[in-house]
């Protein structure tokens, strides 16, 4: 396996009785980049989320991390190998503050209260949440709750980092300042990120390279310019998005 790759899916799939929600997929995550995963609904998108985290367990196939085989591995062995993910929908704990809620994300990777009170401190400056530190989670607004379920994952500083729909329900300005802080995470932290996510020209504007599901199965990798051209995607996604 080349140095350049991180995570490594290999001739993937994954069934629910008798429905196959994908099927032999294989694609690869490079060190230092942002990988777009898109697709129509029902794609396999955030099923391929699950299974690479550990979520769920592949039906077949094989995935790699930094080339260790973590196919069978627990959520928790995986994340501390360094992949974190988050989720569609908040994964924050709303009753506690900003500051409680990233305290959770360090505790992976740091023992000393200094070190992790620091960590806090920096995560929350990165994401823009300094001022809300001290607030309850659960009575913020929701763009400001995405970040804070973002911080939560970036917290552990991961190799990779996996985002499920982080743009969700954002406002254009909102949805600049996540694509300013993924562009940041990268540069600084030399952290790379899987990015799940619906907003085209978001995922066109910050990913250097797009997979591409349809229906489970693989249809398409790239460069954005080479995904917005391709006629199989133009057909089976694009397109028909454009279309609604």
């Amino acid at each position: 396996m080349s140095d350049a790759v991180l995570l490594k899916v290999e001739n993937m799939t994954k069934r629910f009785g008798g429905l196959t929600a994908i099927e032999n997929l294989s694609f690869e995550v490079r060190h230092n980049e942002i990988l777009g995963l898109i697709g129509p609904n029902g794609a396999g998108k955030s099923t391929t989320f699950n299974v690479a985290s550990g979520f769920y367990r592949a039906s077949a196939g094989r995935i790699w991390f930094e080339g260790t085989d973590i196919s069978r591995l627990s959520v928790p062995k995986i994340s501390h190998l360094g992949l974190v993910r988050t989720f569609q929908h908040e994964s924050l704990m709303p009753e506690m503050t900003v500051y409680e809620n990233i305290l959770v994300g360090t505790f992976s990777t740091l023992q000393d209260a200094q070190k992790r009170h620091d960590r806090i401190i920096e995560t929350a400056e990165i994401l823009n949440l300094s001022n809300y530190l001290n607030e309850e989670a659960g009575s913020l607004p929701h763009g400001v709750q995405r970040m804070v379920s973002i911080a939560i994952a970036f917290a552990s500083r991961p190799k990779l980092l996996c985002l499920d729909e982080p743009l969700t329900g954002l406002n254009q300005t909102e949805v600049q300042r996540a694509l300013a802080v993924f562009r940041r995470i990268k540069e600084e932290f030399k952290i790379s990120i899987l990015l799940v996510e619906h907003n085209m020209k978001a995922v066109m504007n910050i990913c250097d390279r797009i997979v591409v599901l349809d229906y489970g199965v693989f249809l398409a990798a790239g460069s954005p310019q080479e995904i917005k051209t391709n006629p199989n995607v133009i057909a089976a996604y694009l397109g028909r998005r454009h279309e609604q």
